[in-house]
């Protein structure tokens, strides 16, 4: 009776070790080759715009394991497959599946003869610096074309430096006032491989921390970039890691690389 008692007591101690310190098997489910996988995207209908009035577009997915999410920035992804309220221009259209696999597809949404097609593009600046850049190319609509970005004063430049990371909204116009704008992301240089996994493995995932001790555990790459959100807000308020001062740059290249995307790269 005394040795049923005994084993009793020890399975009851197992049970709440692995319930409130985490103390049992910790590791990562096995990676999901998406190289394998026949997610496809295609643009199955859209309307095209003209000058003040946007267009949309929709998409379909297949293949994969849904559900599907589907993004135009690479960054904010959601279940509606239709985008609306998009001005003419050269879009790059992803599809998330419940796998995290994606595939993307390129659509030019044409503009009605008295609209204006508006395409951006972007260069990367370094993390904390104003080193990036957004150039604009637009065709259409009536006379010389003006530009401005986040409401500057209109000019015929369409070059824009020395811009930090961030979302910057560039609009055109025609000598009509037709005007059309369209938003971009300056995205930094930071990356997950050589800034952020350093950081992570000498100072979280260490012995004791995030290794497998504490959640959320923190050693592999899939890992940080799912907890992407929480290193963040933690490293922000100064309380991850335990025991331990990263320094401003390490603090501010997370964020970097947290509000980029969380990308894999």
């Amino acid at each position: 009776m005394e040795n049923k008692g005994f084993k009793s007591m020890l399975v009851l101690l197992m049970a709440a070790c692995l319930l409130l310190t985490n103390c049992g098997d910790n590791s990562a489910d096995p990676g999901i080759d998406c190289t394998a996988s026949d997610l496809q995207l295609a643009v199955i209908s859209f309307t095209k715009s003209d000058c003040q009035v946007p267009g949309s577009f929709e998409v379909s997915a297949s293949g994969g394991e849904a559900p599907y999410e589907y993004s135009i920035d690479g960054v904010e992804f959601h279940e509606s497959s239709v985008f609306s309220g998009v001005f003419a221009g050269t879009y790059i259209i992803l599809v998330k599946d419940n796998q995290a696999c994606v595939s993307e597809v390129s659509f030019t949404l044409e503009s009605e003869p008295t609209g204006i097609t508006l395409n951006l593009t972007s260069t990367n600046t370094t993390c904390g610096l104003t080193s990036g850049s957004v150039e604009a190319n637009a065709s259409g609509g009536t006379g010389s074309l003006m530009f401005s970005i986040n409401q500057s004063t209109f000019s015929e430049e369409t070059s824009f430096p020395n811009l930090a990371q961030g979302d910057y909204t560039v609009t055109v116009k025609g000598e009509e006032d037709c005007e059309v704008s369209k938003t971009i992301q300056v995205k930094t240089n930071t990356s997950l491989t050589t800034d952020i996994m350093p950081i992570i493995q000498n100072d979280c995932a260490i012995t004791g921390c995030h290794n497998g001790s504490q959640n959320p555990r923190l050693t592999t790459e899939e890992e940080v970039i799912q907890n992407a959100g929480r290193i963040r807000s933690e490293t922000q308020a100064r309380t991850m890691p335990r025991d331990r001062t990263l320094s401003e740059g390490e603090i501010q290249l997370i964020a970097c690389w947290v509000d980029d995307g969380a990308l894999n790269n």
